[in-house]
């Protein structure tokens, strides 16, 4: 009874389950490793769990087994899988020893479809490209994230104007992470310091989170000396990991 819930849990699972012996025999698996390579468990039963990759992808997972065989131990790779209607899907694969009584017995494979992940990665990858390749005021980057640079440095004026433009541009597309990019930010003042404090202060009071990406070395010991504190703040070092840990607040999958 109990292993048959077990294999009706494995079933139900997104992933791909199976389990081999050393000299790659499939031994079982779940039905969601038919359903993505189009193979039956008939045309599955005659293939080795090495058959569904080619070329290099095929010789990554091979060595990735044969470390598992050796060292007894857990390994991982990144692979695309070729199916029978000749298309390719990459998936994270782990896999793990099974051993009774001291022997390897079998090995269990996992793997988890990556598409809409490297897809997400890519297209971050190209909106940090757009971004930088262009002067931008207040825009909204992705559904709920807004972005704003500043570059250079900012008078009593345009520090006003700035705060006064995002704070208008979250309640217009209700935007629930706001951006700041100082990466083209040289040098900075007390007054600016201060001034991208209160705009911190002003989004956290309208209920967005901030964000603010590109601090270098050389304005990190400018805030400490002016003694700016940046506790409590999310800062992240470059726009690309500021835009993915944006991304995956609003539920974007990287991980």
């Amino acid at each position: 009874m109990e292993s048959d819930l077990i294999a009706s849990a494995i079933d139900e699972l997104d992933d791909i389950f199976y389990v081999f012996t050393p000299d790659g025999e499939y031994i079982e698996w779940n039905d969601q490793l038919s359903t993505v390579t189009g193979y039956s468990d008939g045309e599955l039963d005659d293939k080795e769990p090495n058959d569904l990759f080619t070329g290099d992808d095929r010789a990554a997972v091979e060595e990735a087994i044969a470390t598992v065989i050796e060292t007894e131990q857990r390994n991982a790779v990144q692979a695309e899988i070729e199916t029978k209607r000749g298309t390719e899907i990459p998936y994270e694969l782990s896999f793990a020893p099974l051993d009774r009584e001291g022997e390897l017995e079998a090995i269990a494979g996992i793997g988890r479809d990556i598409s809409k992940r490297l897809e997400n990665e890519r297209r971050l990858r190209e909106l940090a490209a757009e971004i930088r390749s262009k002067s931008m005021p207040v825009v909204e980057i992705w559904d709920g994230v807004i972005l704003t640079t500043i570059v250079g440095s900012l008078d009593t004026q345009q520090a006003e104007n700035l705060t006064e433009d995002l704070l208008q541009s979250i309640v217009e597309v209700e935007a629930s992470v706001a951006l700041i990019d100082i990466t083209g930010v040289e040098a900075l003042d007390t007054a600016t310091a201060q001034h991208l404090i209160d705009t911190v202060n002003a989004v956290d009071l309208l209920g967005s989170d901030v964000i603010i990406t590109g601090i270098s070395p050389e304005i990190a010991q400018t805030l400490v000396q002016i003694g700016i504190r940046l506790e409590g703040i999310e800062t992240q070092s470059s726009l690309m990991e500021g835009l993915r840990q944006a991304l995956t607040w609003r539920g974007v999958a990287f991980n």
